[in-house]
């Protein structure tokens, strides 16, 4: 690489380029010039230009060095540029004709007050690793007839139709008509490369604990891993905007700050409870022991989930693209097409990740037909349905909460957590525990406690009615995606949590050119599980015999009362009591793709059934409840008939190990 070439490099990685021609450097400016050229180089400007002249074979270009060594010098001294003779002796002028050097002269000459002022007053010394360079936009420069944003990288190249039409979406109308064997495989060719290089770059940022979006959203780390010091500019600015893509894809992870997410699980893991007896006691001598320790495990699985989708053709590619850039005029950032497929594929799955680690149920989907993205794994929900259904958890199930309203939400959660603690025993507290509540119903809230509490009630900072029960110390968590579900739970935060087996692996999109079409795809392991509540139970009896002693997960029975039929408008669980006026079933009204049903007997007087035909053809056998407690769990399948999950009959829970192959009791 030339002189004029690495001078020019350093001045544009600085963004110097427009200070440097009108001779409005700064100081610091300056400094920054000299340390990054001697830090990126391992050499100084006057060595590099010496070396240079003496390379030089022709005499006339050893003159133009040696004029450009002699002004540098009459500049350092305050003198004006030197001439150079002839061949015949006289003094000639400093030469003019590479235009690039004499600008770099003329800045030079320029900054004299500067450089005097600098010897003067010389800077502390600062050792070269801590010298910063100034930080780089994530939006680049101003487009250039070669590359899109001004960003010297292939990515960005002007020869490329998809950034020809990022700079001027109008030019797409003059354009040649697209041609999918030349620029769809050169697209699928680009997507695939960079899509390679956002999952190194993603890899490289959790295992350096640096997913952090809103420091990724600020460039923090982008020139912070290895290899990027040394790079290009152009290299430095795809990874700050691969940064910043990351980023908007993190900031939609919000369940993870009510959850958190343990990794290393590839199929199942045992999380043990320990319960420890008396071990105290008055002294006396002799061996008269007490105490012991009974460990009860508790099962934590992952079920496989996936992306595939195909992106295609150009054209429609295209057309989507340009109306991106046409609606999205006020995004601070203008994405590529590359960058704006991935962008949008990613953060569609972490929205449908957020709702499904809420609501989300696994069941292994029909061969050859795609699956809701509620069933790719089991959320929340079904997971605390399951520790009710397999005796873990003993819900409090009055209806005053169990079916608050509008006007009853705020009495009917101070009500819950009374009843809470008027059930626990006197060697248990809830200091650490919060309640949480569907958000959906926030509003519910507000409205009840300006109410009961007057209109001027603070709502605002931590001791704010929106983050603490009103008459209490209960703190407030507000859970998404709950829809009407009448939702109550005392927790622990962290007890509670996302399962995954490798971090960023939903994220790591790989891609093929297939013909046309360009296919994408990524499989990761995803699961929720508490790791402690309670004692476990073989029956219901048992359970209830307990009376809560050591549990510690509370919920209210969130179930919808069933009156003259099941509508799935109510929910996906429900329960008979002494209201239900019909007991036999042959259809699920208004039933969604990917939500699991779950009929229960809530009155041994009211037991419902459900003969195998119609629309339950496929079940297992007839269901016919025996007792409280019993009931049977179904989903739409793609021929909009009811698969069965699993039920319980007589207190004997059967799971349909086709359908739902890890979870516990079904191997």
């Amino acid at each position: 690489m030339s002189l004029k070439e690495k001078l020019t490099s350093v001045i544009e990685l600085l963004g110097f380029k427009q200070k440097f021609a009108d001779k409005s450097l700064s100081q610091d400016e300056f400094n920054a010039l000299v340390a990054e050229y001697q830090k990126k180089y391992q050499s100084t400007l006057a060595d590099d230009i010496a070396s240079e002249q003496a390379a030089k074979k022709t005499a006339r270009q050893a003159e133009e060095f040696q004029t450009m060594l002699n002004t540098i010098q009459s500049v350092l001294a305050g003198g004006e540029p030197s001439s150079t003779a002839d061949d015949n002796g006289t003094q000639q002028p400093a030469p003019q004709g590479n235009a690039t050097l004499e600008g770099i002269l003329e800045g030079i000459k320029g900054m004299r007050a500067d450089i005097q002022a600098m010897g003067a007053n010389p800077a502390p010394d600062v050792p070269a690793q801590t010298v910063n360079a100034v930080p780089l936009s994530v939006n680049g420069f101003a487009n250039t007839a070669d590359y899109l944003f001004g960003i010297k990288h292939s990515l960005f190249s002007m020869k490329d139709r998809w950034n020809k039409i990022a700079a001027n979406p109008r030019a797409a109308a003059a354009l040649p008509e697209v041609d999918d064997q030349v620029d769809g495989v050169a697209f699928y060719k680009a997507a695939c490369n960079y899509a390679k290089s956002l999952k190194d770059r993603y890899q490289y940022l959790q295992q350096n604990k640096m997913l952090d979006a809103t420091a990724l959203a600020k460039g923090t780390y982008a020139t912070n891993y290895e290899g990027v010091d040394n790079a290009g500019v152009g290299d430095q600015f795809v990874v700050l905007r691969q940064d910043a893509l990351i980023a908007r894809v993190l900031q939609v992870r919000d369940l993870t700050q009510f959850f958190p997410v343990a990794y290393g699980y590839q199929d199942r893991g045992l999380v043990f409870n320990a319960f420890f007896d008396e071990v105290s006691q008055a002294y006396q001598s002799g061996e008269v022991f007490k105490g012991g320790m009974k460990i009860e495990n508790h099962m934590g699985y992952v079920d496989d989930a996936m992306i595939k989708m195909e992106w295609g053709p150009m054209k429609e590619l295209e057309r989507k693209y340009i109306g991106y850039l046409n609606k999205e005029g006020s995004d601070p950032i203008k994405w590529t097409m590359i960058e704006y497929q991935l962008l949008n594929t990613l953060r569609a799955a972490q929205v449908e990740q957020n709702k499904r680690r809420m609501r989300g149920i696994y069941v292994k989907p029909d061969k050859g037909v795609a699956g809701s993205y509620l069933n790719a794994a089991t959320g929340v929900l079904y997971t605390l349905l399951r520790y009710v259904h397999q005796y873990d958890l003993k819900p409090h199930d009055e209806s005053t909460y169990r079916t608050y309203t509008q006007a009853t939400f705020l009495a009917a959660v101070q009500e819950f957590i009374a009843d809470v603690r008027a059930s626990i025993t006197e060697d248990m507290d809830l200091d650490n525990h919060f309640i949480y509540l569907n958000k959906n119903h926030q509003a519910w809230w507000i409205k009840n406690v300006r109410s009961t509490y007057g209109k001027d009630t603070d709502f605002a900072g931590p001791m704010g009615a929106l983050s603490v029960v009103p008459d209490t110390t209960m703190r407030i968590i507000w859970l998404p995606y709950l829809g009407q579900t009448p939702f109550m739970m005392l927790h622990e935060p962290g007890n509670i949590q996302f399962l995954e087996y490798v971090p960023g692996e939903m994220l790591s999109v790989k891609m093929q050119e297939n013909m046309e079409q360009v296919r994408a795809w990524s499989v990761w392991k995803e699961g929720t599980s508490a790791s402690f509540t309670g004692r476990r139970f073989a029956t219901k009896k048992e359970m209830d015999d307990n009376h809560y002693e050591w549990q510690q997960i509370f919920i209210n029975l969130f179930a919808a009362t069933i009156t003259d039929k099941v509508d799935g408008n109510n929910g996906f669980w429900q329960v008979t009591d002494s209201t239900t006026s019909q007991t036999t079933f042959t259809d699920i009204e208004n039933a969604k793709a990917g939500v699991a049903y779950c009929i229960e007997c809530g009155d041994k007087t009211k037991l419902p059934k459900i003969t195998k035909s119609g629309k339950f053809d496929s079940i297992t056998d007839a269901f016919t409840a025996t007792a409280v407690g019993d009931y049977i769990m179904v989903i739409l399948g793609s021929d909009n008939k009811f698969r069965e999950l699993e039920r319980c009959v007589g207190g004997k829970r059967t799971i349909n190990k086709e359908l739902q192959p890890n979870v516990p009791g079904a191997r």
